[in-house]
C-alpha cells in the first residue's frame, strides 16, 4: 500500500499538470484569435469642406470647398444668412463637379454666413460646415427707429426707437455718442432753439413732453400736456402739441419759459403738425386717428392766442399720410405720402412729384431741390420750383429718413422697405447711415 504521504505528491503533480494544460489551453487560444482578425478598411467619412471664404472686392466674395468620401455629386445648394439669428437666403446652385461659387452681389451687412447642401448622385444630402465672414467698415446701429431728426450745423443724428430709447449719432466719426432710454411710447419729436440752446422736445405717451440737451441727452425740463402727446412743435418759445384730448382742445400751446398753458383748440384727437415756413404760428395738421385721414390748418399769433383754422375739401380723396409729412422751406405748401402728393399753403392739392414706380419715404430739402428717399434703394432728387426729377443716386439699403449736410446727404437705411402705407408697419430693422455725395 502506497503511504499519504505518496498520495499527496501524486496530487499534487495531478494539480500541477492540469494547470499546465489550461495555461496551454489559454496561450494556444489567444494565438489562434490574434491570426484570424482580419484588419478592416476605414470608409472615409462624407463630407464637404467649405474653407475661409476669399475677398474679391467689397461687393463679391470666393467660395471654395473640397468633398471627401466616394459620392460623386450631381449639385451644390448655398445658403446664406446675414445675421447671427437670421433666416437663410438661397444662392443659385452650381452643378456637381464645380468646387468655387462667387457670390458677387453681397448684401451690405456686417455679417455673413454660409453653408453647403451637396446632392449626390445616388439620392443622398450632405451638409458642409458653415463659414462666417465678418465684414469691416459697416456698423449696425442697435435701434429700430420710429423717427430721426438731424442738427446739419454739426452733423449729429438724433434717433427714436421703438423702445423708447434715444440714439444720439455722430456722422463725422461714424459712432454712438450717447443712448438713453425714456421708458415711454414715444411721440413725433421736434428739435428747437431756445434761450440761444438747442434742445430737443419729445412727446410721450404718458402726457409729457421731456426735454433733452442736445449735447450729452441729458433731462432739462418737463411739461404735462394731460393726455398722450403725438407730436410737437416749437414756435417763437411757445410749444404746441397734439393730444389725445376731445377734438376741441386737443391742440394745446405751452410758454416754454413758465410751462403754463396759454391756449387751447383742436378739430380733431391725434395729429401730426408742422409749422408752415415764413410764418409766425402757422401748422399744417394730419390727423393719426381717422378714416378717412384728414387735413387742417391752424393759425396763431406769435404769442400763442388762437386766430382760426380751416381744413382742406378733400376728405382723403388724395393722399395723405402723416408718417411721411414734410413743409416745403418756402412756406408755399408741403409734400406727403408715398406718391409725393404736393398741397399748397392753402390745402390745395396741385399734383405728385414724377415718381415713376418708386415710393417716397422720406423728403427734406436744399437751396435748390426736393430729396426723397424711395423704396428701391435710391435716393431722388427733385427741382424745389418746377418738381422736375433732376438727379438719382443709388443706395446700399433703403432710406427711411434722409437729410441734406451741406454737398452730402445722409440716410438711415435699413435692410427692408419701409411699408409707409400699412398701419400696422414693423420699424426699419438692421439700420445704418450712409453718406452720399449730391
Amino acid at each position: 500500500m502506497k503511504s499519504l504521504t505518496e498520495f499527496k505528491n501524486m496530487y499534487i503533480k495531478k494539480i500541477g499538470f492540469l494547470s499546465f494544460l489550461f495555461t496551454l489551453f489559454i496561450s494556444c487560444s489567444s494565438n489562434s484569435d490574434e491570426v484570424i482578425i482580419i484588419p478592416q478598411p476605414v470608409t472615409p467619412e462624407e463630407k464637404i469642406i467649405l474653407k475661409e471664404v476669399v475677398v474679391v472686392d467689397e461687393n463679391t466674395l470666393k467660395l471654395e470647398w473640397t468633398t471627401t468620401g466616394k459620392n460623386t455629386y450631381q449639385s451644390f445648394q448655398f445658403s446664406r444668412k446675414t445675421s447671427e439669428n437670421g433666416t437663410q437666403g438661397s444662392l443659385n446652385q452650381e452643378v456637381g463637379n464645380t468646387f468655387v461659387k462667387i457670390d458677387n452681389n453681397i448684401p451690405y451687412t456686417s455679417y455673413l454666413d454660409y453653408q453647403i447642401t451637396g446632392y449626390t448622385t445616388n439620392g443622398q444630402s450632405v451638409k458642409s460646415n458653415i463659414v462666417t465672414y465678418k465684414r469691416p467698415g459697416i456698423k449696425l446701429l442697435n435701434i429700430r427707429p420710429t423717427d430721426a431728426l438731424f442738427d446739419s450745423d454739426n452733423g449729429n443724428m438724433f434717433i427714436f426707437g421703438d423702445n423708447g430709447n434715444i440714439m444720439k449719432y455722430d456722422v463725422t466719426s461714424g459712432s454712438v455718442v450717447k443712448e438713453i432710454s425714456t421708458g415711454a411710447t414715444l411721440g413725433y419729436p421736434f428739435l428747437g432753439t431756445f434761450g440761444g440752446q438747442k434742445e430737443l422736445y419729445v412727446p410721450r405717451n404718458d402726457g409729457w413732453v421731456y426735454i433733452y440737451n442736445t449735447s450729452d441727452l441729458s433731462l432739462k425740463d418737463q411739461i404735462n400736456f394731460g393726455n398722450n402727446v403725438t407730436s410737437v412743435v416749437l414756435a417763437n418759445d411757445k410749444l404746441y402739441g397734439t393730444t389725445g384730448d376731445i377734438s376741441n382742445v386737443s391742440l394745446k400751446c405751452f410758454d416754454r419759459a413758465t410751462k403754463q398753458l396759454v391756449s387751447t383748440n383742436g378739430n380733431y384727437q391725434f395729429g401730426r403738425i408742422k409749422k408752415v415756413a415764413n410764418t409766425n404760428s402757422s401748422f399744417f395738421y394730419i390727423t393719426t386717428g381717422i378714416s378717412p385721414t384728414n387735413l387742417v390748418r391752424f393759425n396763431y399769433n406769435a404769442d400763442g392766442t388762437f386766430v382760426n383754422r380751416f381744413e382742406d375739401k378733400y376728405h382723403g380723396d388724395h393722399p395723405l399720410n402723416h408718417k411721411i409729412f414734410e413743409a416745403l422751406p418756402g412756406g408755399n405748401g408741403f409734400l406727403t405720402a408715398i406718391e409725393g402728393a404736393i398741397y399748397d399753403s392753402n390745402l390745395v392739392f396741385t399734383g405728385n412729384l414724377p415718381r415713376g414706380n418708386s415710393g417716397l419715404t422720406s423728403f427734406d430739402f436744399d437751396t435748390n431741390n426736393i430729396i426723397a428717399g424711395t423704396d428701391k434703394k435710391s435716393i431722388e432728387l427733385y427741382n424745389l420750383n418746377s418738381y422736375a426729377k433732376v438727379n438719382s443716386i443709388s443706395t446700399e439699403r433703403y432710406p427711411f429718413k434722409v437729410f441734406s449736410y451741406g454737398n452730402k446727404i445722409v440716410s438711415l437705411s435699413s435692410t427692408n422697405a419701409y411699408a409707409i402705407n400699412n398701419y400696422y408697419l414693423d420699424p426699419p430693422v438692421n439700420v445704418i447711415v450712409e453718406i452720399l455725395n449730391k
